[in-house]
């Protein structure tokens, strides 16, 4: 969760994520994205440099495979010292890769590794400057007029001195791996007004010991994170099935398929809702008859799903009354 980049001279700099790092801004066909990162030295024994800041961002999938998504730049130079300041870096998203982010991170939280450049400008670490001797030195051998190699080799040095006076520009590089929460990056995404989100947490009911559905549940989001998308939808079936047992719901669904839609009860209703969701499912894990020719997209088991913690969060709510 931190990049030491050493500076050659015993000292290093030191970066990490702000707390809150990442910001998005609406821009046209895209977004501005802004790194915040907190900077400083280890020791700072080389004071009053400045460094220019930059990065090529990557986000990873689940397989920890990187994908470039923009370079990012600092607007302005950072001396650091001992005590952290901050530096922000920022560049520029399309609306298409971030729709390909979303993809990536299938749900989960987002992972980012900067690829980091810090320039600088120093002199020589052996660089003195000129003495008033060797100028006293310079001065008498001008006024007597000597010439030859003597002179040769006192201008040689002033020249070499001088050299050495110019600063170099120095590049280090290193790479920092942090991961932004799901919420976070959803918030976000709101942000740009390029999707919304809805956050459902599912207790564990009380009276009643529902652990088995919850963990199914999670299990089901994290199969669907890796890809696996019909494994995914079998897994939240199986926290429907306690749902089902719950509200006794295939009872209640037998008894009102007669009745027009209208005239059914509100338990009746919900009913329904819970085996139709069930009939669903099915086709994932039963592929015979009619359920042989199911082919669920990514979006379908995400529906699915978020169907399912809708109703187990309802189920924790009227646990005690069932």
């Amino acid at each position: 969760m931190n990049a030491v980049i050493d500076l050659g001279n015993g000292d290093s700099l030191q970066l990490e994520p702000a707390r809150r790092a990442l910001s998005l801004y609406p821009g046209v066909g895209g977004a501005q994205v802004e790194v915040t990162l907190r900077i400083n030295k280890a020791q700072n024994l080389a004071r009053g440099v400045a460094y220019r800041v930059s990065a090529w961002m990557h986000v990873e999938d689940h397989r920890r495979r990187q994908w470039m998504l923009c370079a990012l730049d600092a607007a302005n130079l950072v001396t650091p010292s001992v005590q952290a300041s901050e530096v922000r870096l920022s560049g520029f998203a399309t609306d298409e890769q971030l729709r390909v982010v979303e993809q990536l991170r299938a749900g989960g939280d987002l992972w980012v590794n900067l690829n980091l450049s810090v320039y600088s400008l120093e002199r020589p670490m052996d660089f003195q400057a000129p003495t008033s001797a060797n100028s006293e030195q310079d001065r008498t051998l001008r006024r007597s007029g000597s010439t030859g190699l003597q002179a040769d080799k006192v201008l040689g040095s002033l020249a070499e001195t001088l050299a050495k006076a110019l600063p170099l520009q120095r590049m280090r590089t290193g790479d920092l791996r942090f991961d932004i929460n799901a919420g976070e990056w959803a918030a976000q995404m709101v942000k740009l007004d390029a999707g919304a989100f809805v956050e459902l947490l599912v207790p564990l009911a009380k009276g009643a010991d529902y652990t088995d559905a919850v963990a199914a549940l999670r299990e089901a989001r994290e199969l669907l994170r890796q890809g696996n998308i019909e494994p995914a939808i079998i897994e939240a079936r199986k926290a429907v099935e306690q749902v089902r047992a719950a509200y006794s719901t295939q009872k209640l669904f037998n008894a009102a398929r007669t009745k027009t839609p209208r005239d059914r009860t509100y338990d009746e209703r919900w009913a329904f809702m819970v085996e139709d969701l069930f009939s669903t499912m099915s086709g994932a894990g039963h592929k015979q008859g009619v359920t042989k020719d199911f082919e669920y997209t990514r979006e379908d088991a995400e529906m699915l799903i978020v169907a399912t913690a809708g109703m187990l969060k309802r189920l924790s709510a009227n646990s005690g009354s069932l």
